[in-house]
Formats: C-alpha cells, structure tokens, sequence
C-alpha cells in the first residue's frame, strides 16, 4: 500500500508499508513524484538507506534535496507506517 506523506512545490512523496528484506532488516519504499507534460519525473528510494533506485527527471541538486527531507522526515514516515499494521516480507 502507498501512503501520501507531503507535497511541497508539485513535488509529492509518498510511501509504502513496513517491508522486510530477505535478511530480516526493516525498510520503507519512499516515492517522489512531480507531473510534467506527458508523465511525472520520479525518485525512487528506502529508508532507512536513502539510496537511490530509480530516477528520472531530477537533476543532481535536487536529488540531494529530496532525499534530505526524506532523511529530515524519515522519523515521521517510519512512525506513520508502524501505526498503520505489520511489516511485509518483500525485496529491495
């Protein structure tokens, strides 16, 4: 399931439940997302190692930007994803 977390200047980010990976660890599939003509740039990432999957349409500075506030908030998202039900297993 996906969570909406904030949208500041058109640029969305959402989440997804508590998944656990085939170690055992706890992580969170964070989602930007912006509209442009013909489709959104995006900015696929986890928490808690803020690496960057996928990534389309954000350049360098601003990448850094968003997976700052995504560090900045993680505390909030890892907070709202608890409350709302049990980890899943899945793969990063």
């Amino acid at each position: 399931m996906k969570y909406f977390f904030s949208e500041i200047d058109d640029i969305t980010l959402t989440f997804s439940d508590i998944c656990i990976n085939r170690d055992g660890m706890e992580f969170i599939r964070i989602y930007f997302e912006r509209p442009k003509e013909g489709g959104f740039d995006f900015l696929e990432s986890s928490l808690p190692a803020l690496n960057v999957k996928a990534c389309n349409g954000f350049n360098k500075d601003e990448r850094v930007q968003l997976l700052d506030y995504a560090r900045t908030n993680a505390f909030l998202i890892w907070e709202i994803a608890r409350e709302d039900g049990e980890p899943v297993a899945a793969s990063l």
